[in-house]
């Protein structure tokens, strides 16, 4: 667990030194998400290894029907309207989990999670705002890494500890 938290921890020098890192809490409060692509991680209180529940990215680079490499317009804002394999719970229609991390989805099908993600039992597991941390990696003022070179360079190091994935997370 040492040698992730050791990782993380020079992650993070680096791009604080370029100003492109962010970590935030929301409270009982909607998430206000950054401008800008890149990866976000999504923490139970503290950026420790027992603590990492996800490692996601936004931003893909696609060739265009010109043949010219483009970055789509996913960004960080995008995150909020997700439903599978995680949600952040922002409407009134949560109810008692509004403000709340919910993942590990009951229905296997998109469509019926889809239809069902406002329902109590929508999905496995739920963490409160308030307990809640977010780190953004922002990569649209650091370049040395593309979103899906850093999500993956990051699962790799938690998988390294204990052959394991963060619980939110079902891929690397």
């Amino acid at each position: 667990m040492r040698q992730f938290d050791n990782f993380i921890s020079r992650l993070k020098q680096e791009f604080n030194s370029k100003e492109s890192f962010y970590f935030f809490t929301p409270g009982k409060n909607n998430i206000i998400w950054p401008d800008g692509y890149g990866i976000y991680t999504i923490w139970e209180n503290t950026m420790t290894y027992k603590n990492l529940i996800y490692v996601g990215l936004t931003g893909t680079f696609k060739r265009n029907k010109d043949g010219k490499i483009s970055l789509n317009k996913s960004t960080f804002k995008n995150r909020s309207s997700r439903y599978s394999p995680y949600r952040f719970c922002e409407s009134d229609k949560d109810k008692k989990y509004l403000h709340t991390f919910r993942w590990g989805p009951k229905y296997k099908d998109l469509n019926n999670q889809s239809i069902n993600k406002h329902k109590e039992d929508a999905y496995n597991e739920t963490i409160s705002y308030d307990n809640l941390g977010i780190a953004i990696f922002d990569l649209s003022k650091l370049h040395n890494y593309t979103p899906a070179s850093l999500e993956s360079l990051i699962l790799t190091n938690y998988f390294r500890e204990a052959g394991d994935l963060p619980p939110a997370n079902n891929k690397l």
